[in-house]
């Protein structure tokens, strides 16, 4: 696995040619090192592709038309190593220049994570994962106050929203389920085989076609294409963080309103997301999508006047 410094590398890499399709061989060593101080000889950036490729499922190709880099399109790949070289960037600020916590309190203003336990089960969790071994907990409920034990298959952990849950098979049952590591306590590793992750690969793949977690609400739908109008200045909050994989956005050079479409099984998640962009956004298509968000905002004007 890459060290620090050129993991650096290979995620500046990405992020040029992410941005820059068709960018050349010169041009992107010359932004790696006017953009990010890298001094990258040719060989060095033909053996990162490989890297890239071999080791995270980033294959940069050579577009014979445009005369450039593009990447081969995997944005599962590319989200999954992005956050990867974000989370060991944040490692190496720690372990080699912010030693205090004073300092640390002074230069970096994180999201408020206060509210967050249950960190300190990750490593616990991922070994009973590598080693295919059953787990027990006791999970908390917050709307009932109540408290249940359980011994689940753990299949994955899962970010969403600044949260992180595990995706686990509970015994006795055949479906996935989502638990909030916050919400967990007293783990503990069983000396019993856990179910295959690879049997259930069709369930963890509904993940895809939804926004957040809960894709149980429109498991038996169809994917829809959402299509929807948006200001050109959102546009670029968009791009740079998108609110699903398969958004694409279409920016309308003549006037200010551009074009966003998904193609996704739209849920509660979905709907917040979009109501968060207000009036900056108007859903266009599917017509019984464009009226579930009327709804609501009919809802919250009636709470208002």
């Amino acid at each position: 696995m890459a060290d620090y410094k050129i993991l650096k590398r290979l995620n500046c890499i990405a992020q040029l040619v992410k941005s820059y399709p068709g960018i050349t061989k010169i041009q992107l060593i010359e932004r790696l090192l006017y953009d990010y101080d890298l001094v990258v000889a040719e060989r060095t950036l033909e053996r990162d592709k490989s890297v890239l490729e071999l080791d995270f499922g980033i294959t940069i190709t050579y577009n014979y038309k445009s005369r450039g880099y593009e990447i081969k399109e995997n944005n599962e790949a590319l989200n999954t190593f992005f956050k990867f070289a974000k989370f060991a960037s944040m490692a190496e600020v720690y372990q080699s220049g912010i030693k205090d916590y004073k300092s640390f309190q002074k230069w970096i203003i994180p999201e408020d994570s206060s509210g967050f336990t249950g960190v300190q089960y990750f490593k616990k969790l991922i070994h009973a994962i590598s080693l295919n071994q059953k787990i027990s907990f006791i999970k908390e409920n917050y709307y009932e106050n109540t408290t249940k034990e359980y011994t689940v298959s753990p299949l994955c952990i899962k970010e969403y929203a600044n949260r992180w849950y595990l995706i686990a098979i509970a015994e006795g049952e055949n479906e996935i389920r989502n638990f909030g590591i916050d919400r967990l306590s007293r783990i503990e590793i069983k000396n019993i085989k856990s179910q295959k992750v690879e049997d259930f690969q069709k369930q963890l793949k509904q993940y895809d076609y939804v926004v957040g977690l809960n894709y149980s609400e429109s498991k038996n739908k169809d994917l829809e294409k959402i299509k929807i109008k948006a200001h050109n200045n959102q546009l670029k909050y968009l791009r740079s963080l998108p609110i699903h994989h398969s958004q694409i956005c279409i920016e309308n050079k003549e006037n200010d309103w551009g074009m966003v479409t998904y193609k996704l099984k739209p849920n509660y998640e979905f709907e917040i997301q979009i109501l968060k962009l207000g009036n900056m956004v108007e859903v266009l298509e599917p017509q019984w999508f464009r009226n579930k968000i009327k709804k609501h905002i009919i809802e919250m004007y009636k709470m208002y006047n």
